[in-house]
């Protein structure tokens, strides 16, 4: 064990698993995390009969196919984005060699270390204070902002606070209904309207033009970087948001997107999950469309938070260096 996570527990589901093995190539000075090491360190804890040892051993190759299976889950659906591979044995997780080098595989590594910024048994020296609200506040809102454009192939604002430019929310939906969002800004806004109301509970919206407004489609996005995201479905407050703010709105097909940076492995629940927040963008998701909407953002679409896309590889960089040094 390295002095930035803890050992792993019996505890600890499959994709926590693999999670602890990302966190220990992480931070592996050759960014190398073995599956034995991880194997050993649960074995301790079993209390198991020497008559059992054949069945010990059918759990740890059982085992073994469960963390495959999940690591090659996450290579498939994230492809250039996921910044690790099994070694052709299968005994080691590596951590690509360029994950400090641009925002590609950043947008992973933040989403990973932020499932475990709070709540977690992995991490022994968690981000806090103000790296942590700047994770929150700022770093997770801009890979959401930009995967949401991903997500949708169009334009995407940050709405939630704070918000870099400082912007009232009505000059910022008048930026996006220039951009072509198919809808007029309520100015002033509507009457029940707290006087100091900063982002009406919504973080981002998105929209999918296909040729010419209105859009194809408008999309209502809600981050939440903690553990408490299950409580957070965004439709509610989205309702109450276009009340206040928005009229002659043009879109019919309107979406509801939570953003989140954890990992949902069982399917009963994440289906149940989808179902209570119409749309979830998970970690499996998350950073690849971030990626496309940077490549967007490049492309002349209007995208927040792609300006402040190096933001993120440095935050990293903080973080990697403290959680060293603590």
């Amino acid at each position: 064990m390295n002095n930035v996570i803890n050992a792993p527990n019996l505890d600890l589901s499959v994709d926590d698993l693999v999670d602890w093995l990302e966190l220990a190539a992480l931070f592996d000075e050759y960014g190398i995390a073995r599956l034995d090491a991880l194997l050993g360190s649960l074995a301790e804890l079993e209390q198991t009969a020497e008559d059992d040892i054949g069945r010990r051993d059918q759990g740890r190759e059982q085992l073994i196919e469960r963390i495959e299976i999940e690591v090659t889950f996450r290579q498939q659906n994230l492809e250039e984005t996921y910044p690790f591979e099994l070694s052709s044995s299968g005994d080691e997780l590596m951590i690509n060699p360029d994950w400090r080098v641009g925002s590609k595989l950043a947008f992973y590594l933040v989403c990973l270390v932020t499932a475990h910024a709070t709540g977690s048994s992995i991490l022994r020296n968690p981000p806090i204070d103000g790296m942590l609200r700047h994770l929150r506040n700022h770093i997770f809102q801009v890979i959401a902002t930009l995967g949401l454009a991903g997500l949708y192939g169009g334009p995407a604002f940050s709405v939630g606070w704070p918000r870099r430019t400082g912007e009232p929310i009505v000059e910022l939906l008048s930026r996006a209904a220039k951009a072509g969002a198919g809808f007029n800004v309520r100015n002033p806004p509507g009457i029940y309207v707290p006087p100091r109301e900063k982002d009406g509970g919504i973080d981002v919206i998105a929209f999918k033009i296909d040729g010419r407004p209105p859009p194809t489609l408008f999309a209502f996005g809600q981050t939440a970087s903690g553990r408490n995201w299950e409580d957070k479905p965004v439709s509610d407050r989205a309702r109450i948001f276009s009340a206040a703010y928005i009229q002659d709105h043009m879109t019919g097909n309107i979406v509801h997107v939570t953003l989140i940076p954890f990992r949902v492995l069982d399917e009963g629940h994440w289906h149940l999950m989808s179902q209570y927040h119409r749309a979830i963008l998970e970690r499996s998701r998350l950073p690849l469309r971030a990626w496309q909407g940077l490549q967007l953002s490049e492309n002349g679409v209007p995208v927040d938070g792609a300006d402040s896309v190096d933001d993120v590889r440095d935050w990293l960089a903080e973080y990697h260096a403290y959680a060293q040094a603590a």
